[in-house]
């Protein structure tokens, strides 16, 4: 969205129990003799053995492929490990929506010929056509919480200091053709200011103010290494997303649409006695 929202919150990771340890704990002190060593370790197999009966057998989950992939021509650092999380996070989030792809084609096939011209015009690099994307998932009346509203999920005030009309019975951020020269008139301001595109793309989503002060207080110009709110530091991440299950989905769809494999166990296979 462009220029200040509030941040919302990425859903967390689950991150799985570690196992505890496997020995049987001593409930009765006074009576130690009573099991021995060797019959304590049968029992426990033999529950091992039982609750397997009960477990699925569940194909492995495919690893997301890390290929080449860059922001107009800024590469993605996958040398970088909380690179490679984030990038693992966001398609991670996104294959409960896989289904929606089929629909959200349709839409840009009529959406993109529309706005790359546009982009063209104010020499802006095509990768900014996945923006829309990422804000309003190509829904035309889309509004947010905090105002924004359109394709490319103005807010009230910056799109009218991009002379658009807001307000009463006319709300221009709609316009698609209109919208869309405003909000490159934006960018091509943005990287006047700040030189970078993924800085630019920062920015769009966290304000121009916010990047500058940040800059300020950073030793580098790098969006994947500044401390960036978690919307902002998740956003790009997001529009790529966008640009590569779009232009190659084939090369994502065993991650996205994994065949799902469940099997029980055999009673036989375990070798356990309910008896």
């Amino acid at each position: 969205m462009a220029f200040i929202r509030p941040a919302v919150t990425v859903a967390a990771k689950l991150i799985a129990p570690g196992i505890g340890s496997s020995a049987i704990p001593n409930l009765h002190p006074s009576k130690t003799g009573a099991v021995t060593q060797s019959d304590a370790t049968a029992l426990l197999n033999r529950r091992s053995d039982i609750s397997a009966i009960n477990q699925p057998l569940v194909a492995a989950s495919p690893e997301l492929p890390l290929l080449d992939v860059d922001f107009c021509g800024e590469c993605l650092p996958l040398d970088q490990i909380d690179v490679i999380d984030r990038w693992k996070h966001v398609f991670t989030l996104f294959r409960t929506h896989a289904s929606d792809l089929g629909n959200l084609r349709q839409r840009a096939d009529t959406f993109f010929p529309i706005i790359d011209p546009i982009l063209e015009k104010y020499d802006i690099p095509d990768d900014f056509r996945y923006i829309p994307l990422a804000e309003s998932a190509l829904q035309p009346k889309a509004v947010s919480r905090a105002g924004a509203a359109g394709y490319w999920q103005l807010m009230p005030g910056t799109a009218r200091a991009l002379g658009l009309k807001v307000g009463g019975r006319i709300d221009e951020r709609f316009n698609v053709l209109k919208a869309t020269e405003a909000a490159c008139k934006y960018l091509r301001t943005l990287y006047t200011q700040l030189g970078s595109w993924s800085l630019v793309a920062a920015a769009y989503n966290a304000g121009p103010g916010y990047m500058k002060n940040q800059l300020k207080r950073d030793d580098h110009r790098d969006y994947y290494r500044m401390k960036l709110p978690r919307e902002t530091r998740y956003y790009l991440y997001r529009v790529l997303l966008y640009k590569e299950v779009m232009s190659r989905p084939n090369d994502y769809s065993s991650f996205l649409s994994p065949v799902q494999q469940t099997a029980y166990r055999p009673l036989g296979h375990t070798g356990a006695s309910l008896g």
